[in-house]
C-alpha cells in the first residue's frame, strides 16, 4: 500500500484447418488431443492462470506471483480491496512465448484492462530454454497488479512504479522483503540515462526505439516522490483513478492540472530542478518489510483443445499481429466448441464478427458465470435489432458479474444507466 510504502476450449475440426495450423505454427506444440501438453486453468485468490506448462512448475509460479502481490500491495496499496483477479497466460517455455507474442528475444508482456478481455493480463513463459535469457518478471507483475488498482495509468507512472518494484528482494524463508533497491544489471548497479524534462515524460504515451531517458526519468521521479512527497503521490494516484480515462486521452495540460491539484507543495515549474538536485544529493530510503507467511489454495480444472486454440488465436492476432494464423486457430476453437467465449471475443476484436442471436443465447446458457458471454450476447441482440428488454437484461447481468472482480474494467457504455443488481438471476 502506498501509504505504508511511502512512510516507506475434444476438438473436432476439418483436416484443412489442422493442416493450415501445422504449417503456420510449426514452432508450437500440438493441442492436447493430438499428443501435445495438457492445458489447465489454475485459480488462486488473485490470479486466473491458463497454462500448458508442467503442472508443478505452474503451481510454484502462481505461489510466487501471490507472494509478490502480497509485497507490492502491502507496500503501495494497503487500502485496496482484497478481491480482484488478474489473468496470467503462462506458456511452457521461451520458444512458445516468442512464437505467440512475436517478441525476440522473448519477454513477458503485461496489459491493462483493455479490449478484448477488459482484465489486467500478463503473458509469460514458465521457464527459460534459451541461453542468456533475462526476464524482469517483477517489472511486468507490477504492471499487471497495479493495473488492477489504478486502471488507467499514464505511462510515466506505470513504468516508474514497475521499475521501482522490479528490484524487490524477497526472502520467503525469513518472511521479509526489501523494497526500493537501486536498479541493477547482472548484479551490478545499473547506470541510468540522464533525465529529461518532466513535460516530456508526461507526453510519453507510446513505445519507441529510443526511450532510455524517459525510463530513467520515470524511475527517478517515482522514487523521488515516494521519498519526499508520499502523501501527495497517493492523492495523485487517487485522482488518476477517479478521472478514469486512458493514457492516450491525457494531454500535457491535463497532467499539469492534476499535478497542481495533487501536489500543492511542489509546483510543476520546480519539479525538474528539485528532481535533479535530489538525484545528486538526496537520501533514498529502502523499505524493510515483514511479510506474513501464507499459503494460497489453488483450484484446478482441465482445459480442452478449443481453449488451447483460442489462447493461441488471441495472442497471435492481438500481440504477434499474425492475423492469418490467428483466424485459423480461432476457427479451430469455434469448430471444436461453438460456445468458447475467448474465441468469440477474439473474433469480435479481430474482424468485428458478432454472433447471431441464436449463437448468443447458446453462449450465455453455456457460460452463465462469465460476464463476457452476456456482453457478447447483448452486442448480438443490439446488432440484430432484437428485443430491447432482453439486451438490457444481458447488460445488467454482465455488470452484476463484473462487480465481483474489481480488477475488471467495464467496456465503455456497457453499464451506463444499468443497475448491476438487476442482472445475474
Amino acid at each position: 500500500m502506498i501509504e505504508a510504502m511511502v512512510r516507506r476450449a475434444v476438438v473436432v475440426t476439418v483436416l484443412a484447418v489442422a493442416t493450415a495450423l501445422a504449417a503456420c505454427a510449426a514452432a508450437l506444440p500440438a493441442v492436447p488431443s493430438k499428443g501435445g501438453p495438457a492445458w489447465r486453468e489454475l485459480t488462486s485468490e488473485h490470479f486466473t492462470v491458463w497454462t500448458d506448462a508442467d503442472p508443478e512448475r505452474a503451481r510454484d509460479l502462481v505461489r510466487d506471483m501471490e507472494r509478490f502481490r502480497q509485497v507490492l500491495v502491502g507496500a503501495a496499496f494497503p487500502s485496496v480491496a482484497a478481491s480482484g483477479r488478474s489473468l496470467a497466460i503462462v506458456l511452457r517455455d521461451d520458444d512458445e512465448l516468442a512464437a505467440l507474442s512475436g517478441t525476440e528475444p522473448p519477454r513477458a508482456v503485461a496489459s491493462p484492462a483493455v479490449s478484448p478481455l477488459w482484465q489486467p493480463t500478463i503473458v509469460l513463459s514458465a521457464q527459460s530454454n534459451r541461453v542468456g535469457a533475462n526476464y524482469a518478471l517483477p517489472h511486468e507483475l507490477t504492471h499487471v497488479i497495479s493495473f488492477g488498482v489504478i486502471h488507467h495509468q499514464p505511462r510515466w507512472l506505470a513504468e516508474g512504479l514497475a521499475q521501482y518494484f522490479e528490484t524487490v528482494r524477497l526472502d520467503s524463508d525469513a518472511a521479509t522483503a526489501d523494497v526500493g533497491l537501486e536498479p541493477t544489471l547482472r548484479g551490478a548497479s545499473q547506470p541510468m540515462a540522464s533525465v529529461v524534462p518532466v513535460a516530456k515524460v508526461f507526453a510519453w504515451n507510446h513505445l519507441s526505439e529510443h526511450e532510455a531517458h524517459e525510463y530513467s526519468t520515470a524511475w527517478g521521479l517515482i522514487t523521488f516522490l515516494i521519498n519526499i512527497h508520499p502523501q501527495e503521490l497517493v492523492q495523485y494516484m487517487r485522482l488518476i483513478e477517479i478521472r478514469g480515462e486512458s493514457r492516450e486521452s491525457f494531454s500535457v495540460e491535463d497532467h499539469a492540472a492534476l499535478w497542481r491539484e495533487a501536489f500543492p507543495s511542489l509546483p510543476l515549474a520546480d519539479v525538474d530542478a528539485q528532481l535533479r538536485q535530489w538525484l545528486r544529493t538526496g537520501s533514498h530510503v529502502i523499505q524493510h518489510l515483514h511479510v506474513k507467511r501464507r499459503t494460497w489454495p489453488i483450484a484446478e480444472r482441465m482445459l480442452g483443445d478449443a481453449d488451447a486454440y483460442a489462447v493461441r488465436g488471441m495472442l497471435l492476432g492481438l500481440i504477434a499481429n499474425r492475423r492469418v494464423a490467428a483466424r485459423e486457430n480461432l476457427a479451430a476453437a469455434i469448430a471444436a466448441e461453438p460456445t468458447n467465449v475467448l474465441a468469440r471475443l477474439a473474433m469480435l476484436e479481430l474482424d468485428d464478427a458478432a454472433l447471431t442471436v441464436e449463437e448468443a443465447r447458446a453462449l450465455v446458457a453455456a457460460n452463465r458465470a462469465d460476464w463476457r458471454a452476456a456482453w457478447l450476447a447483448a452486442i448480438a441482440i443490439v446488432r440484430a435489432h432484437g428485443d430491447a428488454e432482453e439486451q438490457r437484461g444481458l447488460r445488467a447481468r454482465a455488470c452484476s458479474l463484473i462487480a465481483h472482480n474489481p480488477a475488471v474494467v467495464a467496456p465503455p457504455e456497457l453499464c451506463d444507466g444499468i443497475a448491476a443488481a438487476d442482472g445475474a438471476k
